[in-house]
């Protein structure tokens, strides 16, 4: 094997501290199958050299030790260490390289990788898993023969099933479908977030006009608590979000108390892509998908404990880190409203005949046809308003949605996470999955928050008392608001 001349780190892979030692890790996607391997443990002799690589310093300027290690050969026959004019260098709008089969690239997605097809790794996964059988989906996805027979057999509650509504077009075609077409008894359950917009709030008050069988439970916080719990999540997580983990906290217990057998929350199959159908493996950084699944109960009782007592992330470079931490953050924030679930969560633990509500999603993939048919039928059935102005049909109750766009690409770009832009993977996954074509995903894409600061931005930072001064130094803000983060705190 020829060991480069000059030799680099291949871009997008950096050297870094772990619990357990030094740590090569790489931001972005390798092709199947080494789309796992994206956290190498490395001797810290090797790491010291690997950190200092910059294409300039020749081969024979590094120790032997190195340079003749195993390790460091296995890092050269990856492409992981390149001699420096093999090194990728970073994407821009107008050069990039776009997946021959969705709309995922290499600018909004750096360190995408691709294959000799042009297909992306993301891609290459959907057909794998496919292959493998792995494609179902979440796993705990319910469909309408299921649901129909738990309606039959429950007796104990008036409420068939609650729904987690947001007046968007997901939420509201599961009100329309288990109240209207299955005929369900269904508690309609809303957290009205400042940052919900109106039309999504006109959109909830008409559905329960149109489906007047259906219950509306709505809760809200103070105002002042909520801005407080965003400005910390903006310092500890880079991101101000705190939807859906406070409906979960909020309504899950109300659901116990009225013995409803089954939430759903109106979220869409493809949401999920990245866990369900590409790296199930990787939910806890590193080993296989356990062989038998869990019981319906048990997932939903380890879903809530994440959200009531998530523990420190275990890797803090796997692709659940990021959302560990932001559990954890939304927890020492709002502490208060936890009460009620934690009860639930220590009876339930204690005793298996406590009654918990199935955390169920429906089979959306094979529901919907595709976004523009479900929103035309909403629009129908419905009177589904889209908010003025927006085109988008990804992402359409939340006035800061862009903004939760523009802090995890800018997180991910600055390499201060390994977890990928949410919205452009779940464009990407709506192309494979036939939800969209190639064509309307390129019209959503330009509709997202990566492409510039949202005009949102500044009156939400307003609201959350953040100045500019506050971007270099309210912690991991820096990392969401600063282009090549290293440099802002100066």
């Amino acid at each position: 094997m020829r060991l480069p001349s000059h030799p680099a780190l291949q871009y997008r892979w950096a050297v870094r501290d772990s619990r357990d030692g030094k740590v090569l890790v790489y931001y972005g996607l390798r092709n199947p199958p080494r789309h796992q391997e994206t956290v190498l443990p490395v001797p810290a002799a090797l790491a010291e050299a690997l950190a200092g690589l910059d294409g300039a310093t020749p081969l024979d300027s590094l120790p032997a030790a190195v340079r003749e290690s195993e390790t460091f050969g296995r890092l050269v026959a990856q492409g992981i260490v390149v001699d420096k004019q093999d090194r990728r260098r970073p994407s821009t709008a107008d050069h990039k390289r776009t997946c021959t089969r969705c709309v995922a690239d290499d600018h909004l997605l750096p360190g995408l990788e691709f294959d000799a097809r042009g297909v992306c790794a993301f891609c290459q996964c959907y057909e794998r898993a496919e292959q493998t059988g792995g494609s179902a989906g979440p796993r705990n996805v319910v469909d309408e023969a299921a649901l129909l027979s738990i309606a039959k057999g429950n007796k104990d509650s008036r409420f068939d099933v609650m729904v987690l509504c947001t007046g968007g077009k997901d939420s509201t075609f599961l009100l329309w479908y288990l109240a209207k077409q299955l005929g369900l008894r269904v508690l309609a359950a809303s957290w009205n977030m400042p940052y919900t917009n109106d039309t999504c709030r006109e959109n909830i008050r008409r559905a329960l006009e149109l489906l007047p069988d259906v219950e509306l439970m709505e809760r809200t916080l103070p105002i002042n608590a909520v801005r407080d719990a965003m400005r910390a999540q903006f310092g500890q997580v880079g991101a101000p979000c705190l939807c859906p983990t406070v409906a979960h906290v909020l309504f899950f217990p109300l659901a116990a108390s009225e013995r409803i057998p089954v939430v759903m929350q109106g979220v869409e199959e493809v949401q999920l892509a990245v866990m369900s159908h590409v790296m199930r493996s990787l939910q806890s950084g590193k080993g296989p998908a356990r062989p038998e699944p869990l019981s319906i109960r048990e997932q939903t009782l380890q879903f809530l404990g994440m959200a009531a007592s998530a523990p420190e992330p275990p890797d803090p470079f796997s692709l659940m880190a990021d959302y560990i931490r932001y559990q954890r953050s939304i927890r020492s924030s709002l502490d208060q409203i936890y009460g009620p679930l934690d009860r639930l969560l220590a009876r339930a633990r204690e005793d298996e005949s406590v009654f918990v509500p199935q955390f169920l999603r429906l089979k959306t993939n094979a529901l919907y046809g595709s976004w523009k048919e479900v929103a035309t039928l909403m629009q129908k059935e419905m009177d589904w308003k889209m908010p003025p102005g927006q085109k988008g049909l990804l992402h359409t109750s939340c006035r800061i949605e862009k903004v939760k766009d523009y802090c995890q690409y800018m997180r991910f770009r600055n390499m201060r996470t390994t977890a990928f832009p949410q919205s452009i993977v779940e464009v990407s996954a709506g192309v494979s999955f036939g939800l969209l074509s190639r064509e309307e995903a390129v019209r959503e894409v330009a509709e997202l928050g990566y492409h510039h600061e949202p005009e949102v931005m500044a009156e939400l930072l307003g609201d959350l008392r953040l100045s500019d001064a506050d971007r270099h130094s309210h912690g991991e803000t820096v990392y969401s608001l600063c282009d090549g983060a290293s440099g802002c705190r100066g």
